[in-house]
């Protein structure tokens, strides 16, 4: 079974800690879009395999517990992001997508829980990526039509390859932030210290997090791993601060994996801070972009919800700003070229 017609679609693709909630909300309250917020990455280990499942089986891998995810999103470590906050579920173990991914849909998260439960886990064999787009199609048609999926998952810029590939409907849109201003607020937040750490300590076993075809999410070793981190417990991992330096690089590593994955395309690039400081224009930019409209009462509501960005980076000493930015330089040099050649 495949979906012969599928939905137009949105990715939007950032580092992590680059202002992607905030475009979540903005998307939200479009009359057209299906703003799908942390799908991917609270599915975890399963979000982009296997290739081919039934629906029970990829009903499952949304719907069972992690005791990984709880580790490292709940609404102690999360308070702000982690959305789900009960009856029905244990919000310290709950479905990865009734985690965030329900509640920004619906004020009634559960109840949408069991209508999806009972059509996604229904459907026969077919490929993981028709999968996703019947079931944004169910809830298109539950929230009254929407025209338009748009899926954003922090730090899904390192998966921008296999997104594409899954999903060439969808338009692409290059989420960036301030390299250094990302990379110190990716050090305070739980579940990029893990991928730091990760990231860092794997590779000495030839597991890149970051591989354009084996990265997380979508390499065979990931499930297992998770399966181990939920037993041992990552908390010591989660009150360890990365230095700058490896915050820095990481960042870059994921920009610049990112680019590669978004060769050939032409995406629509979004600066966190210019949509701070001129937030209607560039929310104008991203609506056309994704659905081309930009209803007016639109604009009214959700040019009010972009704030001025802090500046962590005034924090810091002279010489902690220079370990920052030169950790930082391969992903702002890698940004630098991309942009030469767009305009060539």
């Amino acid at each position: 079974m495949s979906i012969s017609a599928p939905m137009a679609g949105g990715l939007i693709l950032g580092s992590a800690r680059c202002g992607s909630t905030l475009v979540s909300r903005i998307l939200r309250s479009h009359p057209d879009i299906l703003s799908i917020s942390e799908l991917f990455s609270t599915v975890g280990p399963w979000a982009f395999r296997p290739d081919k499942l039934d629906g029970t089986r990829f009903w499952s891998h949304l719907a069972t517990p992690s005791r990984a995810l709880s580790q490292v999103g709940n609404p102690t470590l999360a308070p702000t992001e982690f959305l789900y906050g009960g009856p029905e579920h244990d919000p310290y173990f709950c479905p990865p997508i009734l985690a965030i991914t329900l509640p920004h849909l619906s004020n009634e998260p559960d109840a949408l829980f069991r209508y999806l439960e009972t059509t996604v886990g229904q459907r026969g064999e077919m490929g993981l990526e028709d999968h996703y787009r019947a079931m944004f199609a169910d809830l298109s048609e539950r929230f009254g039509g929407r025209r338009v999926w748009v899926e954003r998952s922090g730090g899904s810029l390192a998966a921008a390859g296999t997104l594409r590939a899954m999903f060439p409907e969808a338009r692409p849109v290059l989420l960036l932030r301030d390299g250094p201003e990302a990379a110190l607020s990716m050090r305070d937040y739980p579940a990029a210290r893990l991928a730091i750490w990760m990231w860092k300590k794997l590779r000495r076993f030839g597991i890149d997090l970051l591989h354009p075809r084996h990265h997380f999410g979508r390499g065979g070793i990931w499930p297992l791993i998770s399966a181990i981190g939920g037993r041992l417990g990552v908390s010591r991992i989660l009150e360890y601060r990365p230095s700058l330096h490896d915050t820095g690089a990481f960042w870059s590593a994921v920009t610049r994996t990112g680019l590669d994955g978004l060769r050939g395309a032409s995406p629509l690039v979004l600066h966190y801070e210019d949509l701070c400081l001129d937030p209607r224009s560039e929310i104008e930019r991203l609506g056309r972009f994704l659905t081309g409209s930009a209803p007016g009462n639109w604009l009214d509501l959700a040019q009010t919800f972009p704030r001025e960005p802090s500046r962590r980076t005034d924090t810091l000493t002279r010489r902690e700003h220079r370990e920052l930015l030169d950790a930082c330089g391969p992903g702002r040099q890698a940004l630098i070229a991309a942009a030469m050649s767009s305009d060539g």
